[in-house]
């Protein structure tokens, strides 16, 4: 983009030091294989810590010691590229934006301007025009999308007046889509004020180009996922004024960005909590099953178009003792096996490795509030 031409990020060379390291095992005394890199990583949002882990032999192992966000970390999600991981939090004094590497440990801090708290959502690992990889963030008490880059003090305005509330900002092709959730923010309740919106903005400048309709009945902005010209996007539903329970109208809309137009809309039967891409194809979205404490998973193969395991058969994950497990965030492996992690306020969270099934096959402990799941 244009406007990123002026920025030099002097620290990025040591922030991605890891990035060309082998992740092959290495030896660990006579017998032993140990990796020397880790293939999982978690957010423990309340905890504000990464942790790191690898499946060996059907085991979750912790690797090296938890990366520590800083105090009053206020973040929920995180976006990574080979050896750079980046969230974002609402931190005292401000909202920053958090690069970092997984093999070093090292790293940087981008604030907003004036140290303004801006209430930053997911960010997005991209690349400029010269290879740099930097993050699109977007702030949704501005209304606007930022981008800011390892080792740059400050993030940079890109897109100004974005909706009302802008969940996500992701790239497809030729153009960023800024992802509204369409909620009143003045009033303090965050009640949906119509269906989400989507715009198209020029890659190369911000430049508004186009706006996505979405059919009336969609509601809330929870994930969005791009496969060429296809867009998949989560909208989670909403929750009840009063009572705070899911109203159990989430949905998935499958967009077609280059068409600018809807291909499909299907109800979830429930809200759907997060949405994640397993390494085998298939895409994981926790449902609600009535409260956010009772959930299932639904599979929705991406490239074909179609649930694996639908709203009318969907996974019941299953804890050791056979009781229902109600996970936040799922992903799977290659070979289907899945990941489960649970949330949990006032204790430890855990861990759970699945069979594509959801049967129990064995756990490791979390921090609190583990809200993302990475597979590397």
């Amino acid at each position: 983009m244009r406007r990123w031409d002026s920025v030099t990020v002097t620290a990025l060379a040591a922030v991605l030091a890891g990035c060309n390291e082998s992740s092959a095992p290495g030896p660990d005394g006579p017998g032993v294989v140990t990796p020397d890199r880790s293939d999982i990583a978690v957010l423990n949002s309340i905890s504000g810590t990464l942790q790191q882990f690898n499946r060996i032999d059907d085991r979750l192992v912790p690797f090296g010691q938890d990366i520590q966000l800083g105090a009053g970390f206020d973040g929920e999600s995180v976006d990574f590229l080979q050896d750079l991981w980046v969230t974002t939090s609402d931190a005292p004094g401000g909202s920053q934006v958090l690069f970092g590497s997984f093999s070093t440990g090292e790293q940087t801090v981008a604030v907003f301007p004036g140290n303004a708290s801006v209430d930053p959502g997911k960010p997005t690992v991209i690349a400029d025009a010269a290879g740099t990889l930097g993050a699109l963030v977007p702030a949704r008490g501005l209304d606007a999308i930022f981008v800011a880059f390892p080792g740059a003090p400050m993030a940079q305005l890109v897109i100004e007046r974005v909706g009302t509330f802008v969940e996500r900002a992701v790239p497809a092709g030729l153009f960023i889509v800024s992802i509204d959730a369409n909620l009143d923010d003045e009033g303090g309740e965050l009640q949906p004020l119509g269906p989400p919106r989507m715009a198209l903005h020029e890659f190369l400048s911000g430049s508004f180009f186009d706006e996505l309709r979405l059919p009336e009945g969609t509601t809330g902005a929870t994930e969005a996922l791009v496969l060429e010209d296809n867009l998949l996007f989560l909208a989670g539903g909403s929750l009840d004024p009063a009572t705070s329970a899911p109203m159990g109208n989430g949905s998935l809309v499958e967009i077609n960005v280059t068409a600018r137009g809807v291909q499909d809309m299907s109800a979830l039967g429930g809200n759907g909590l997060s949405m994640e891409p397993g390494r085998n194809g298939l895409i994981y979205i926790v449902r609600s099953k009535g409260t956010t404490t009772d959930t299932d998973v639904l599979t929705f193969n991406f490239s074909v178009r179609v649930f694996e395991r639908g709203p009318d058969n969907p996974i019941q994950p299953l804890d050791r003792d056979g009781s229902s497990l109600n996970c936040r965030v799922v992903s799977a492996f290659l070979d289907g096996e899945m990941l489960c992690s649970t949330y949990e306020t006032g204790s430890r969270g855990r861990l759970i490795l699945l069979s594509a099934d959801g049967e129990f096959i064995s756990d490791t402990p979390t921090g609190a509030g583990t809200t993302d799941i990475l597979l590397r």
